[in-house]
């Protein structure tokens, strides 16, 4: 009986403790992200948006290239849809040929 009891009390001061050390990381965390930004002079926020905006234009350029690879589907393709599907509705719906 005693064995259990401080089991059961060293695992709850356990849990407590880090507990204890989890929500102190979570505030840390809080703090450091809400601390007020440095000051930033006018050429870094230049050079900051036009970062921003040759990414975008890559990411552009990007979709456009993309959209071009893509090959239409063919009429083979919409054939042999059809027949799986086919198979597949006729394996769900047994016919009687009786």
């Amino acid at each position: 009986m005693n064995v259990h009891f401080f089991q059961a009390i060293f695992l709850s001061i356990g849990l407590g403790l880090m507990a204890q050390s989890g929500h102190t990381a979570a505030i840390k965390a809080t703090l450091n992200k809400s601390a007020a930004p440095e000051k930033v002079s006018l050429i870094e926020k230049a050079l900051n948006q036009q970062k921003q905006g040759d990414n975008y234009l890559q990411a552009d350029n990007n979709l456009k290239v993309l959209t071009a690879i893509k090959v239409a589907p063919t009429q083979s393709f919409f054939a042999t849809q059809n027949e799986r599907f086919s198979r597949f509705l006729q394996s769900i719906f047994p016919q009687n040929n009786s």
